[in-house]
């Protein structure tokens, strides 16, 4: 049985024991505006396709240059995104531009999970690939996949802490796509594996990258992602049976929330909570709140501290406590 007490917080607490948490009462709403202007393509009203492969052109105005989507995309860039936008008549530019929809670079953060992707043995099973089929064989590929909800680069519902909460194909869209802030520890977390993420850190990043907007993703760097690759130095279990992995302390958690009413956290390790952590109180305050968490985030150093945005892509399946995600940063 192992000691550590980030695994035995998964068991119900003792009679008595007081849970720090902050209701979805003390939440701020988050007010999103106006819908959105319409999509580039089809579906605006100033926009209308022609011909096999999709030609955009302005309606009423055949006189304008046109370029064809195979044609767009040959572009990537950013020159070649200022080189597109520059062939595309000014109101669709405009749109695209504003939109993002010819951003320049695109991060994944998400890890390739496979049968040795290191999993927090005392709550979960290992993941499980199949082949059942094969081309030369059958004519296709196809194989059956296990899999944890929480094993890999993965999301956490509401519903994993809270009874009654929110299931994964009930976390609102809009919430999935964030500016991404990153605050970086890791130079402190190579030193002290058991350290947290703190109300001082979240304040020492504001002043250098301005106060972190309503409605944004916060996600911890501390270079754990790195460690994937090393036989046991993620999960990082010492021979006692204890656990170490740096996490958000329950008071940078009731700060975000209270204080800065964001969407979502992440972290680079298994944990949002320190694996040290007497209880799972980052979890506790946030998914009560109605957010969301991602864990085992990757490539965090890639991506700027600010002025990113972050596409969470959730699995949509009936009452899932969370499930395994592909995560994009866009700058």
């Amino acid at each position: 049985m192992h000691k550590n007490s980030y695994a035995a917080a998964v068991r119900p607490r003792a009679p008595g024991k007081a849970v720090p948490m902050c209701g979805p009462e003390t939440m701020r709403q988050i007010d999103y505006g106006a819908s959105p202007p319409p999509p580039l393509g089809a579906g605006h009203p100033h926009v209308r396709r022609t011909g096999p492969h999709g030609t955009l052109q302005v309606a009423g105005d055949p006189g304008r240059r046109r370029m064809s989507r195979r044609h767009l995309f040959r572009y990537s860039g950013a020159a070649g995104a200022a080189a597109a936008l520059s062939l595309l008549p000014a109101g669709v530019a405009a749109h695209a531009e504003t939109r993002g929809l010819l951003a320049g670079t695109v991060a994944d953060l998400t890890h390739t999970l496979g049968p040795d992707f290191p999993y927090f043995h005392p709550t979960m099973d290992r993941p499980l690939f199949e082949d059942t089929h094969s081309v030369d064989a059958d004519g296709f590929f196809s194989r059956n996949v296990t899999l944890g909800e929480h094993v890999g680069t993965h999301i956490d519902a509401p519903a994993h802490y809270v009874e009654g909460g929110a299931t994964i194909e009930q976390m609102p869209v809009e919430n999935l796509v964030a500016p991404l802030c990153v605050v970086r520890i890791a130079e402190r977390a190579a030193e002290d594996p058991d350290t947290t993420l703190t109300v001082r850190d979240i304040r020492a990043y504001e002043r250098r990258h301005g106060r972190i907007p309503e409605g944004a993703f916060v996600a911890m760097d501390s270079g754990w992602s790195a460690r994937v690759d090393v036989p046991g130095a993620f999960i990082n279990e010492g021979e006692d049976g204890l656990f170490h992995w740096p996490g958000f302390s329950g008071e940078a958690a009731a700060f975000l929330v209270e204080e800065r009413s964001i969407v979502g956290a992440g972290v680079d390790t298994t944990g949002l909570d320190a694996a040290v952590a007497e209880s799972p109180d980052a979890h506790q305050i946030l998914l009560p709140a109605g957010l969301y968490l991602v864990e085992c985030l990757n490539n965090l150093h890639a991506v700027p501290a600010a002025g990113a945005t972050v596409v969470v892509g959730a699995p949509k399946y009936t009452g899932g406590s969370g499930g395994q995600v592909r995560v994009l940063a866009c700058h």
